[in-house]
């Protein structure tokens, strides 16, 4: 029987994240006098590599699907625990795991170029605009990343860059009707009614759909039975 690395939170914390003193990328626990990291908008391996770094303890918030894809991944560290090399595929692999979405602190460029194949609708009502394009942000204003954008009612849909922003390109016979965008995603849903009279849209706060978990997090070693 070998070991694996597990993360654990034995004791989640029911402090409420939403009034704690706001630091960057993480809040302080008064309770605790602690800082809590915010780990939601990290990916997989950046997790495990502050983890496996830090001395001290860590209290850390995350989705529980976060933690879940996380041991997933551990149970797949090489017999030699290489870890510095292993986080490199993790970092590569990621989406691969996480596909439905990642977010990420980067600036936004000046102008993209993406376009999305139109869907033909026969109906006579007059176009307004060409194309909308925009933002799609969680509550913290970061960019959420490989979020499917999909205007109800209709086959138009695209999938947010690494900026968080999206492009639909409609054509003549698109129904100024059909003016609201959704999200469709794991961990994060909503809609937003569309200004058929712009391009540019409002920024997309996502909201979180599913709940979170926060606490001491630990890295254990967990028997694994052999094959």
């Amino acid at each position: 029987m070998k070991a694996k690395f597990q993360i654990t939170i034995a004791e989640p914390c029911n402090q409420n994240w939403d009034k704690m003193e706001k630091r960057t990328g993480e809040n302080f626990c008064a309770a605790c006098n602690k800082n809590v990291i915010d780990f939601s908008t990290h990916s997989n391996a950046e997790i495990i590599a502050v983890l496996n770094n830090r001395k001290n303890e860590i209290c850390g918030r995350l989705s529980k699907s976060q933690l879940n894809q996380i041991n997933y991944q551990l149970l797949l560290v090489p017999k030699n625990n290489v870890w510095m090399k292993y986080l490199g595929v993790l970092a590569i692999g990621v989406g691969l795991f996480n596909p439905t979405v990642m977010a990420s602190p980067i600036k936004r460029p000046v102008e993209l170029h993406q376009s999305v194949a139109p869907f033909k609708i026969n109906d006579n009502k007059p176009l307004i605009i060409k194309s909308i394009s925009g933002y799609v942000v969680d509550e913290n204003k970061q960019p959420l990343v490989g979020v499917r954008v999909v205007i109800q009612n209709t086959k138009l849909f695209a999938l947010t860059d690494k900026t968080g922003r999206y492009y639909i390109k409609l054509n003549a016979g698109f129904n100024a009707k059909n003016n609201l965008l959704s999200i469709e995603s794991l961990r994060f849903g909503g809609t937003m009614q569309l200004n058929t009279t712009q391009e540019k849209q409002n920024d997309f706060v996502a909201e979180r759909s599913e709940s979170m978990i926060m606490g001491k997090m630990i890295m254990v070693k967990q028997p694994v039975k052999s094959l």
